[in-house]
């Protein structure tokens, strides 16, 4: 069962299991909701920042993409990183809670940036270049 985190908005970090990802956001973008199920917890609406599954809060060579939620970097992949920042910036502007990759939930009232690391795109360019 994978691990998740769940972000509040004063930086504490909770885990838990269970989580199923997509059903939070339905309900959190819900105009009628306060609180919903997640994973092992109850939790309102307003105190949460991010759910994130564990892995998603460590930098690692294929997690290319850093998305600050608060305080709080998170991190994951993609092959198109234009079409993952377009995505993103336009869900931001649509929904309350937006889903990144199925392992990111973000609130967007703390949502800061999110940006690729170029160093990384630019060495596996030149890889590709060079094969």
């Amino acid at each position: 069962m994978d691990k998740y985190v769940i972000v509040l908005m004063n930086g504490e970090k909770v885990a838990t299991t269970g989580v199923n990802l997509s059903a939070v956001a339905t309900i959190f973008n819900s105009n009628n909701t306060i609180a919903a199920k997640i994973g092992k917890k109850s939790m309102a609406k307003h105190l949460v920042s991010a759910i994130v599954k564990m892995e998603a809060l460590n930098k690692t060579v294929d997690r290319n993409v850093t998305i600050k939620v608060g305080e709080t970097p998170l991190f994951t992949s993609t092959t198109d990183p234009d079409k993952l920042l377009e995505s993103l910036t336009s869900d931001i502007n649509k929904k309350a809670f937006v889903m990144v990759n199925d392992e990111i939930l973000i609130n967007r009232s703390v949502y800061q940036y999110a940006e690729v690391d170029e160093e990384q795109n630019t060495e596996e360019t030149e890889t590709q270049a060079g094969a």
